[in-house]
């Protein structure tokens, strides 16, 4: 398997990103349910685009296209994470993976129904709800391995510094295996759609 997280940061994307994967082919209502303005459409690729790039910034941006066959994604270049909501009411499923800086977020999946987290326990081990989704890939992805010991600070219990790097390719992989494309320097490569969503969306 490739070095996601390698490919991503490679592109610039080191000081945070969000990324939603969405089971749909269709990537313009795909953006449209994430709240862009589809006449700001902006045809691109990546290097493009991230002459934008600005993370948690009051304009909100998402690189937008085709990922694999029946999936889009959605790349927030500036502003925050795009609400899911719409995704949800049009019974789409998706993965949304998040990280500002050296924070590594929870991941946030729908199964189409409802919404729900993935969340990071003691280095690197990842736990969702029985039977959801993302349990077969969690499964395949297994535990992870050489985990180190508990790092003790008085009363304190320190997570090893790259608890996050180890949850969040545990997040690749998933999105990876669900929509069948893992993220490579080709597909940092095509063209997408870059988009404002209004900040009236946001709010």
């Amino acid at each position: 398997m490739t070095d996601q997280w390698g490919y991503l940061l490679g592109a610039g994307l080191g000081r945070g990103f969000t990324g939603t994967w969405v089971e749909s082919g269709d990537a313009e209502a795909v953006a449209a349910l994430l709240g862009a303005d589809l006449t700001s459409r902006q045809d691109c690729d990546l290097a493009s685009a991230m002459a934008h790039y600005r993370p948690m910034a009051f304009t909100e941006r998402i690189w937008t296209g085709p990922h694999a066959d029946g999936w889009t994604h959605a790349l927030t270049i500036s502003g925050p994470p795009p609400v899911t909501t719409g995704l949800t009411e049009a019974g789409l499923r998706f993965l949304q993976i998040r990280t500002l800086d050296a924070l590594v977020y929870d991941l946030l999946y729908g199964d189409g129904v409802t919404t729900a987290w993935a969340t990071q326990r003691w280095y690197g081990e990842v736990i969702a709800d029985p039977g959801s989704m993302v349990e077969p890939y969690l499964r395949e992805a297994g535990p992870p391995t050489n985990i180190p010991e508990a790092v003790h600070s008085g009363s304190w219990v320190t997570e090893p510094e790259d608890h996050g790097r180890v949850c969040l390719e545990t997040y690749l992989f998933l999105a990876g295996r669900m929509s069948g494309r893992f993220i490579d320097s080709e597909w940092l490569a095509e063209k997408r759609a870059l988009y404002t969503i209004p900040l009236s969306t946001v709010m």
